[in-house]
């Protein structure tokens, strides 16, 4: 029994300089938890000043993950810690589920949706911790586990995670650890980086794809990893872009590496391979004439709204323009009344980031989509919960109303699209046949056809009545991120990894016109309410406002000092709201 509290049933590990027990918490009638027991080196048992630099260095680093586990909860929360007898502790949360090592025994190597699914929901906590200057140092299968109440991946065992700054102890520290999933710089020096954890998270990744030992995998006499080589023989594949982005995170040189989690994610939007897409000859584009030029130049912000405490993922207008809903990574959504810019209702129920939101037809409700794999339906006068709907498996990525708001439709990362009564909140049908995350779905002006965008580089259109798919649109080289609906509901603009713009006939499926943009993928776009321009976000912070019949860029809006990630034009067309990774959300006004 320690602390008079903890008592250990049994073990649960042992490595090299600790071991693992599971123990219930008698003062929370026997809560299951793991205490975790270090032991220190002997010539630093052996050394008080020393031990005392270590034990130091250990309760700052534990003080940290306490406040790391109780704002995410894909971090196993550290309950408490302590010295005792020169053996440092701690005592973690239990998660119920298994870690990934026994799920590879268990069901057998991953396929590459699989593995995606993990590095998607592994890498934005990395994100987040290497943001308060923790680094994990020991990602491997066993510190994963796959939480059984939600299918989330925790990460846990940060041990004797590292802090970005060197100490003295460096040489001592790197010998923690398995070192098979070690790179190189800490076996060398014990330094560590962002870029350590992914190095170590990739290995994770091509164990679970191949299934296979890490010693077949890799090549001593060569210096390299053989694990494409290897999977070959397997008579499997996998695709040049997760295997682009898993070789570049095993780099041994660290500057190669990639150095924030955001930019592996953002590769993931970029497919490696570029194609030549041939469409069918259409008429030549019309020319912009000065008047259009000139009302592009009207364009300023006026507002900014900051009551978001971390990325503006999504925003959307009411159908009269007056209120605006935003979505953020920190779990809320704000109602804003847009003359004044005064924030009416936050709204607090999702449990991870908001990732989509949505009014219905006659402004009444409010549907949202997160991270948390559940649809919330709100009333949008009150910001009053109605109820929540669960169905996906993975991240609900987008929401749509049909065009009479009797129906909803949801896209997810498990590759569905579900529609919904919003009403009852019952599950109607399932639309399968993208092999990727589904990232957009909007309806038809008429509500008889549904389109929706894919990781899988495609667009599909389904006819809503008889739930068949129509047409499979392939003309993107890169993820489809977004898709837009024209006003006159005849085509439809969609935007991609590849760095362009698509507009395409609605009911044909037919090409009609593609716009290159040339500062970075576009992860967002919006239709202007007359049809004539179409907004995007750019990879240098800024709105680039396009003329959608010829193509020609008319303005860069400027004011972001981070990414954009929505856009939102008002019914009226004379305003845009726009939200970003600099947690604000832009009002620019056509005046």
């Amino acid at each position: 029994m320690l602390l008079d509290r903890y008592r250990a049933i049994r073990p649960m590990g042992e490595g090299t300089f600790g071991r693992s027990f599971l123990a219930e918490d008698a003062e929370q009638t026997n809560t299951a938890c793991v205490i975790k027991q270090f032991l220190p080196l002997p010539q630093i048992q052996g050394n008080s000043g020393a031990m005392a630099k270590l034990t130091q260095m250990f309760e700052q680093e534990a003080k940290q993950l306490v406040d790391l586990g109780e704002q995410y909860p894909q971090i196993a929360t550290l309950l408490t810690y302590f010295e005792e007898d020169k053996r440092l502790y701690v005592v973690r949360q239990y998660i119920e589920g298994m870690n990934l090592f026994q799920d590879l025994q268990e069901q057998g190597a991953y396929n590459e949706h699989q593995v995606k699914e993990l590095l998607y929901d592994v890498l934005p906590v990395l994100q987040l911790v290497h943001n308060r200057q923790i680094i994990h140092r020991e990602i491997k299968p066993t510190n994963i586990i796959r939480r059984n109440s939600d299918r989330k991946f925790v990460i846990i065992d940060f041990g004797i995670s590292k802090q970005l700054t060197e100490t003295k102890l460096q040489r001592t520290s790197a010998r923690m650890g398995n070192q098979a999933h070690i790179p190189l710089e800490m076996l060398r020096g014990g330094k560590v980086y962002p870029a350590s954890d992914f190095y170590s998270l990739a290995i994770v990744c091509i164990q679970l794809l191949t299934g296979a030992q890490l010693e077949d995998l890799y090549n001593p006499m060569e210096g390299r990893w053989v694990w494409r080589e290897y999977f070959r023989e397997t008579g499997r594949d996998v695709s040049d872009q997760l295997s682009s982005i898993l070789d570049k995170m095993l780099k041994d040189a660290i500057d190669d590496r990639y150095q924030l989690a955001s930019e592996i994610l953002k590769d993931f939007y970029d497919s490696a391979s570029r194609t030549v897409i041939r469409t069918a000859t259409v008429p030549p584009p019309p020319r912009v004439t000065p008047e259009l030029q000139q009302k592009t130049l009207g364009w300023r912000c006026v507002q900014t709204l900051s009551k978001h405490a971390d990325t503006v993922t999504c925003v959307a207008f009411n159908r009269d323009g007056t209120t605006l809903a935003s979505g953020s990574a920190d779990r809320s959504i704000n109602i804003w009344e847009l003359e004044t810019g005064k924030l009416i209702h936050k709204l607090n129920g999702h449990a991870d980031t908001v990732t989509c939101v949505v009014f219905s037809p006659d402004g009444k409700i409010l549907a949202s989509g997160s991270a948390d794999k559940t649809l919330k339906i709100w009333q949008a006068d009150t910001g009053k919960l109605i109820y929540s709907i669960s169905g996906h498996s993975v991240t609900v990525f987008s929401v749509a109303f049909s065009p009479d708001g009797q129906m909803l439709a949801s896209g997810s990362g498990d590759g569905t699209i579900k529609l919904w009564h919003p009403v009852t909140g019952k599950m109607v049908d399932v639309l399968t046949g993208h092999s990727d995350f589904v990232e957009s779905v909007a309806f038809s002006r008429d509500g008889s056809l549904l389109a929706s965008g894919s990781w899988d580089n495609t667009i599909k259109i389904w006819n809503i009545g008889s739930r068949k798919l129509l047409h499979s649109l392939t003309g993107h080289s890169g993820s489809v991120w977004s898709i837009a609906l024209s006003p006159d509901g005849k085509t439809f603009a969609s935007n991609s990894g590849d760095n362009s713009i698509k507009i395409w006939h609605m009911a044909t499926g037919q090409l009609v016109r593609t716009l290159t943009t040339n500062s970075g993928s576009a992860w967002t776009i919006a239709y202007s309410p007359d049809g004539q321009t179409i907004a995007s976000d750019s990879g240098d912070n800024t709105i680039k406002i396009w003329h959608t019949a010829s193509g020609q860029l008319l303005r860069t809006l400027g004011g972001h000092s981070d990414q954009v990630r929505s856009l939102a034009f008002s019914p009226q067309g004379r305003t845009i709201a726009s939200g970003s990774d600099d947690m604000t959300v832009k009002i620019w006004r056509y005046e």
